[in-house]
């Protein structure tokens, strides 16, 4: 209670709403009135008058002193002692009012700090009591009750107050922790962001390296063969063993072009067949992972158009097992028939429940593959028992 909490701080900064500043004190004090006629306790005009006038300066008090700006410590402390005379002056009038001294202790947590507050709250929870024991003139008739009312109104307003500071402590701390979560989330995204930009424009930067290295090594290279061949037909030259020549260098540098196009797919099929390439990536695959696998073939095998798909296919389900399946063992298996060619890839891993995943991420982007020519990709998984991905593209 030696400070103030965060709702006295609002309230101090003028960030308190109308009902906290203005109509709860109003409210507090039309039905102190309110009980006070109900109870029959007016007597001559002179009390009413002085009432009305009471009423009225504890009312003004509050509308003017929410409608100002932040007030410095001298006009809090001005605030605290005018709502004091007041509040004591119709608790004088009628006991009642008590229940509008209780505005009073608002008042002192606004104005005053350390020892002096509770001083400020000590004067205040005189007044409640001698309005809660019926009016001043019932102290001297019934102390033990006055005095055990202060001790009650003390007690109910320090255990307020340290709740209140014991629930700031631990919104501060929260708030702190989650400010730093957030700054760490912050500096996390911006890092992987950065390190992806890097990364892409890396990548971007080695491949057209790659391309103009090609491109100038090949393509270009035949290019101005061809040309200078070509110019240096005239008369008196062998024109028809130029054109060849230049026919050579075409047809040469068409060939580099092509093999440069194919050097942006995979190639491990450029000189060998999809049954082997398959073999071959699977036993590559074992050795890095350190995961037995094996591979075989059924049937007799045919080129299609989708081997290259099919390569692609079984090197992402091999990357989801070394990622996500923790297995002991794989095996792939191409099957080729007359409607087809079938993919299978097993492994005896932890399965998964194939109902929670979303099909728009690896499965999607497999079935991608093999859409085009009606293929289609499966698989077949349950938990503990493993995944089954199967691949069909028709022949």
């Amino acid at each position: 209670m030696g400070h103030m909490s965060r709702e006295w701080r609002r309230w101090s900064r003028g960030d308190a709403t109308p009902v906290m500043t203005i109509w709860l004190p109003l409210g507090l004090l039309i039905g102190s009135m309110v009980c006070t006629v109900l109870a029959g306790l007016i007597g001559s005009l002179r009390s009413v008058v002085l009432m009305i006038a009471l009423m009225v300066a504890a009312g003004a008090v509050h509308v003017v002193t929410a409608r100002m700006a932040p007030l410095a410590r001298g006009p809090r402390v001005t605030v605290y002692l005018v709502q004091l005379v007041v509040a004591t002056g119709l608790i004088v009038i009628s006991p009642f009012f008590g229940i509008y001294a209780f505005m009073g202790y608002v008042a002192a947590l606004l104005a005053f700090e350390g020892p002096v507050l509770y001083a400020a709250l000590a004067l205040n929870a005189v007044v409640v009591a001698v309005a809660q024991v019926g009016g001043a003139h019932q102290v001297a008739a019934t102390p033990g009750a006055f005095i055990a009312l202060f001790v009650v109104n003390i007690g109910v307003v320090a255990v307020l107050g340290l709740l209140s500071a014991r629930r700031e402590r631990e919104m501060i701390e929260r708030e702190r922790t989650l400010d730093e979560l957030e700054a760490a989330q912050r500096r996390n995204a911006d890092l992987q962001t950065e390190l992806l930009g890097r990364a892409t424009e890396q990548g971007k930067l080695t491949e057209r390296a790659r391309l103009s290295r090609e491109i100038h090594d090949t393509v270009a290279q035949d290019l101005v063969a061809i040309v200078s061949q070509l110019e240096a037909i005239g008369p008196g030259v062998d024109w028809q063993q130029r054109v060849d020549t230049a026919k050579r260098l075409a047809r040469d540098g068409l060939a580099e072009a092509r093999r440069a196009v194919a050097a942006l797919r995979s190639p491990m099929l450029d000189d060998q067949s999809l049954p082997t390439a398959l073999t071959d990536m699977v036993a590559a695959w074992s050795t890095v992972h350190d995961i037995a696998a094996r591979s075989h073939v059924d049937g007799s095998p045919v080129p299609t158009g989708d081997d290259q798909n099919l390569l692609r296919i079984c090197q992402e389900a091999l990357s989801n097992v070394a990622r996500h399946a923790r297995a002991s063992a794989v095996e792939v298996t191409l099957t080729y028939t007359e409607e087809g060619v079938l993919l299978d890839v097993r492994d005896d891993g932890c399965g998964f429940d194939a109902s929670l995943v979303h099909r728009g991420n690896g499965l999607g982007n497999m079935q991608e593959r093999v859409r085009p020519s009606g293929g289609s990709v499966e698989w077949e998984t349950s938990v503990g028992s493993g995944c089954l991905v199967r691949t069909v593209v028709p022949a």
